[in-house]
């Protein structure tokens, strides 16, 4: 090589391996907000690429000026042009479009596990990137630009494995000590519903027995695994567990390495659907929660779920069935009478449903608490008291008097149906303006386009102002509002737009909240 083209590969490679810094920044936060599963980083880089099409346009050109810088010399003969191979990873700056650098709704944390992924997509680039310029020269630096989503999944794939050999001995240590401590074991799953079903049996129980509930949204394998460390303690009567999944047989992992003694389902529903493909498969991952179980509580308002208690009950399991929509049960909730049935045997009652409650989770709760023999008098007690999830319709009220609920946690077609019929009831009943404000649902795969639009035809057909925020369940907002909706890049602007609109009388939703890796 000569020394001018050995400048022009130094140069190239500086640039290149600054480009990829800034680009595996990006990716880290993609990854870590996905839980670094694999295949996740690509699956949003597809989603940005589709919502800002001036990403694909960025990387045209890019491939563009790496071809006629490496065909310069050869067909041109104007070997001043292959520079234009170093300028072309700087367009990789740019992509995707307008994805922050820097986190908006929550910063990047340099764990352990994250610097360990950082690492592992580095040397896969690194490896990429030398086999690339071997076989086609200087354009090759620009291979794991062009390929670092799938070289970032590729490296979480292979990361998995080496973080659950890590984790091995923190799991183990959870085993032990929740054989010593020995306490009723409780284990809830469901698409929808579990964190609110979780603290509602802890609230119900807690009285009767001494109750340890894994904290938020702790439902995977080293979330209950850190729970049991540092939580359970001798004594605990009852521990409740939530289970959650990304996909088959990691609820079944989780009941063999903490066997529950009363498992429960809350609902079956359109929830990683994206992941997992159809709600049959979904069906069959949360059912892995009754295999372990001597009892089990199941609704009977969904065929799926009462077809699966008479199942269990075959296999010789303690089943209490419960409705949430008054239908025959050993527990009944009827949120639109306001009864209540605890136990088979029992007469009705009347209850205040909490606002926003949903009739199913209270059902689920009541049938674990009468699993756990609580009595009738204190957990009906205690239902006007139920507490609420972080961000799951927590009511607050601004000086000004506007009402403000916060259902952004995780919104689904069943939860955002009935946020919108109660926030509507009680705009009604203050003499104001409903305004919710959205960026739609994601993951539910070949449905969301429709469960959008539905949610959007929801708000319009309650006489509410729907703003619809960022870009990636526009068309569906737009299309079920037909083109009612006001539309904003940004949550900022989209709050301030809903204040105005609310005025000092009106009930603002605010109906999920995507991170600032969504478009």
């Amino acid at each position: 090589m000569t020394s001018a083209e050995v400048l022009l590969l130094v140069v190239a490679v500086v640039v290149t391996l600054g480009v990829l810094g800034i680009q595996n920044i990006k990716a880290l936060r993609v990854a870590q907000r996905v839980h670094y599963l694999p295949g996740e980083v690509s699956r949003i880089q597809r989603l940005w690429l589709e919502r800002r099409p001036l990403t694909g346009v960025f990387w045209l050109v890019a491939a563009l000026l790496a071809f006629v810088g490496a065909m310069a010399e050869v067909t041109m003969g104007m070997p001043e042009l292959a520079w234009l191979g170093v300028v072309a990873p700087l367009l990789f700056v740019l992509t995707p479009w307008r994805f922050p650098l820097r986190g908006v709704t929550s910063p990047l944390a340099f764990t352990s596990r994250a610097l360990r992924a950082f690492a592992a997509a580095w040397v896969l680039q690194l490896v990429a990137g030398a086999f690339a310029f071997w076989f086609i020269g200087v354009a090759g630096v620009l291979v794991p630009l062009l390929l670092n989503a799938h070289l970032w999944d590729a490296a979480l794939w292979f990361m998995w494995k080496i973080e659950r050999r890590l984790s091995r001995r923190f799991v183990t240590d959870a085993k032990i000590r929740l054989k010593r401590v020995n306490p009723t074991v409780v284990a809830i799953t469901g698409s929808y519903g579990k964190t609110s079903t979780k603290g509602y049996v802890a609230h119900l129980v807690g009285p009767t027995h001494q109750t340890v509930a894994s904290p938020a949204s702790f439902n995977n394998l080293m979330g209950l695994s850190r729970t049991i460390n540092e939580h359970l303690v001798v004594g605990t009567g009852v521990f409740v567990a939530e289970m959650g999944m990304n996909q088959e047989g990691r609820i079944r992992e989780l009941s063999e390495l903490f066997p529950p003694d009363i498992a429960a389902i809350t609902v079956i529903g359109e929830a990683h659907m994206e992941r997992l493909g159809s709600q049959e498969a979904i069906f069959r991952a949360k059912a892995e929660i009754t295999e372990k179980a001597p009892t089990v509580i199941l609704p009977v308002d969904q065929p799926e779920l009462r077809a699966l208690a008479d199942k269990c009950r075959r296999e010789g399991k303690t089943v209490i069935t419960v409705s949430g929509k008054g239908k025959p049960a050993d527990i009944v909730v009827d949120p639109e009478l306001g009864l209540v049935r605890y136990g088979p045997d029992d007469q009705e009652s009347s209850i205040d449903v909490p606002p926003f409650g949903h009739g199913i989770n209270i059902a689920v709760a009541l049938g674990i608490a009468w699993a756990l023999e609580v009595p009738k008098d204190q957990a009906l007690a205690r239902l006007g008291s139920l507490p609420v999830a972080a961000h799951r319709a927590e009511v607050q009220r601004t000086p000004e008097g506007v009402w403000i609920i916060d259902d952004t946690y995780n919104s689904n077609p069943v939860g955002s149906a009935r946020a919108v019929r109660d926030a509507a009831s009680v705009a009604r009943e203050r003499g104001g303006p409903l305004v919710v404000v959205t960026p739609g649902m994601v993951e539910l795969g070949p449905v969301q386009f429709e469960r959008n639009t539905q949610l959007a035809e929801a708000v319009i057909d309650a006489g509410g102002t729907l703003i619809a925020v960022g870009l990636t369940n526009r068309k569906a907002l737009l299309a079920g509002s037909q083109g009612q909706a006001e539309v904003f890049l940004g949550r900022a602007e989209a709050v301030e737009a809903a204040l105005r609109a609310a005025g000092n009388k009106g009930v603002i939703l605010y109906e999920n909240d995507l991170p600032d890796h969504y478009p």
